[in-house]
């Protein structure tokens, strides 16, 4: 039994990291430069079969955080894999 918990354990392991992106429509509701995230307020993303909701984001660029600012409205391209939620490129309104 042991031996077939390793087994299964090395094979997820070596699995690449699955990732969906999907685009929506929301709002800025709060930037935390310090800890690289952003709050949205979202509609609907398609790909995910996700309705709107309010949640937040990862940024892994630092330069879009720099631009973004509560009350900002636009399109927005996320991501999310086996690390998280991840908002990837914003286009402003």
């Amino acid at each position: 039994m042991k031996k077939t918990i390793m087994a299964f354990a090395a094979i997820m392991l070596a699995l690449p990291a699955w990732a969906q992106t999907g685009q929506t429509d929301g709002e800025v509701r709060k930037v935390d430069k310090a800890q690289g995230k952003v709050t949205l307020r979202h509609g609907p993303v398609a790909a995910w079969n996700m309705g709107g909701m309010t949640m937040t984001f990862q940024v892994p660029d630092r330069a879009l955080l720099e631009k973004l600012k509560e009350g900002d409205k636009g399109r927005f391209t996320l991501r999310k894999d086996n690390q998280g939620y991840w908002l990837l490129e914003a286009e402003m309104q």
